[in-house]
């Protein structure tokens, strides 16, 4: 058994919570965050190797800025803990002021935090070395990164979201400790993987909630992730029909009320990692109405997101066996530039223009039928043309308040280079340029994103293509 302190920031009461933690060593994934009230126990689970930021020594002595009510200020919580991971540390925003603008990274940082929120996550900041290897397994374990953006954008790994009901008492037989709420969601969550074996990094706690005035019964809300959306599938169809007969000889499952359970489907993730060094301003542009609008990238048309700032992601040592990729000489190797937005959950169809995010997969069947069985898959969209990704239905704005009488809105599309030959073209459902269907969630690698600030106007592109 270990001890241990849990430390994390509660947005509702706008300061920082300490709980004693003791959580057996050999259960797996862990808890990061904890809140254990009189009818309802909130948390955040994630994978062992996962580490966690220490939000104490970021957020001590913060000075907001004049005027800034209590509901933005986890704007600048986020911006205190980037400047502390940056090692740049400054909590008195009346002195050291956030101007926000396109070209500011913190601007930035609030973006991805806006972004983030959308899938039930939160910004973590890290100097650990992170890989971007494997991203859709990292996803599935509810940890996202720069290089997962696309997967959560276009809800590519879903999480199937389920409500089991239990018979025990929330406040006799779980909440009257700290140890015992922690043992039961750990071995909870370690068995629901064991009757489906999958790896316990796939199932994810996410709140114990009493009912009402039911008494000896307890709600328990968790989440099934895998990498592959049709494994996903599969398991939820297992789970639904064991839940349904129950598990009366398991130790921790015969607590199980029998039932026909449903779930919600929800791209769904606890952290969102971020390096300090995730970014590359050397190679940041802003794409004037000066800049030619047309370029050549893996021998394919580069359409320039004209009236957009692009802030580089530093990836080039991220892909250490593929030098070729990012280049700009259009020889083999070389992978041409797509966009996408960034407002998951947003499209419950086709759009008529600009970026996609669609759960239905528009164009799956012709696909298949253009470049065989392979593409029986469910797939990813990208668009050639960064037009109307400033559109609501793409990108969701996010507002940013420094003061009582300051306020600018912005929107967010991610930059992507794309593997050749990995995608099948299509005329629709885009207005301008082609949509790109991909079935493998590692041909797409994010590299820039754009920002734009609501008042600079799109431009539009659709005489290039």
């Amino acid at each position: 058994m270990s001890n241990s302190v849990i430390n994390f920031y509660d947005s509702k009461k706008k300061r920082i919570i300490f709980l004693e933690k003791r959580v057996l060593n050999v259960l797996r994934p862990k808890i990061i965050q904890i809140i254990i009230g009189d009818n309802s126990t909130k948390l955040k689970m994630a994978p062992e190797w996962f580490k966690s930021e220490d939000q104490n020594e970021s957020l001590k002595n913060i000075i907001y800025p004049d005027g800034i009510n209590e509901n933005d200020q986890h704007q600048f919580n986020t911006i205190a803990r980037y400047r502390a991971a940056s090692k740049k540390p400054n909590n008195n925003f009346s002195k050291e002021l956030f101007i926000p603008n396109e070209s500011n990274t913190e601007t930035l940082i609030i973006a991805l935090g806006n972004f983030v929120q959308q899938f039930g996550g939160e910004l973590s900041f890290t100097n650990e070395d992170l890989t971007f290897q494997e991203p859709a397994h990292r996803t599935a374990c509810g940890i996202a990164d720069l290089s997962s953006a696309h997967l959560l954008a276009t809800d590519y790994i879903p999480t199937a979201q389920f409500t089991f009901i239990v018979d025990l008492n929330y406040q006799i037989d779980l909440s009257r400790s700290d140890q015992t709420m922690q043992n039961f969601v750990l071995n909870f969550s370690n068995a629901i993987a064991e009757v489906l074996t999958c790896p316990n990094d796939y199932i994810r706690v996410m709140s114990v909630d009493k009912p009402g005035k039911t008494r000896n019964q307890t709600k328990v809300k968790f989440g099934l992730s895998t990498p592959d959306p049709t494994e996903t599938e599969k398991l939820v169809q297992d789970l639904k029909m064991k839940a349904r007969d129950g598990f009366p000889q398991h130790r921790i499952l015969k607590h199980v009320k029998k039932h026909e359970y449903e779930c919600k489907w929800k791209p769904l993730i606890s952290f969102f990692q971020l390096q300090t060094c995730d970014f590359a301003p050397e190679f940041n542009i802003d794409y004037t109405s000066s800049m030619p609008t047309k370029d050549k990238r893996g021998g394919l048309p580069y359409y320039l997101p004209i009236g957009w700032y692009r802030h580089a992601l530093k990836v080039d040592n991220k892909y250490p066996e593929d030098k070729l990729w990012l280049g700009s000489n259009n020889v083999d190797g070389e992978w041409p530039v797509a966009f996408h937005g960034t407002h998951g959950g947003a499209v419950k169809g086709i759009r008529e223009k600009g970026l996609l995010i669609s759960h239905f997969d528009a164009m799956k069947d012709e696909a298949v039928k253009d470049k065989g069985t392979y593409f029986d898959r469910p797939g990813l969209y990208v668009a050639t043309h960064c037009t109307g990704g400033a559109h609501p239905a793409y990108t969701k704005p996010f507002t940013i308040n420094t003061s009582s009488t300051t306020t600018e809105k912005f929107r967010v599309v991610f930059q992507c280079r794309v593997k050749p030959d990995a995608f099948t073209i299509h005329a629709k459902p885009v207005a301008t340029g082609e949509a790109w269907r991909f079935v493998d969630p590692d041909a797409i690698r994010p590299y820039g994103i754009l920002v734009k600030n609501e008042k600079t106007p799109d431009v539009d592109q659709r005489n290039e293509s």
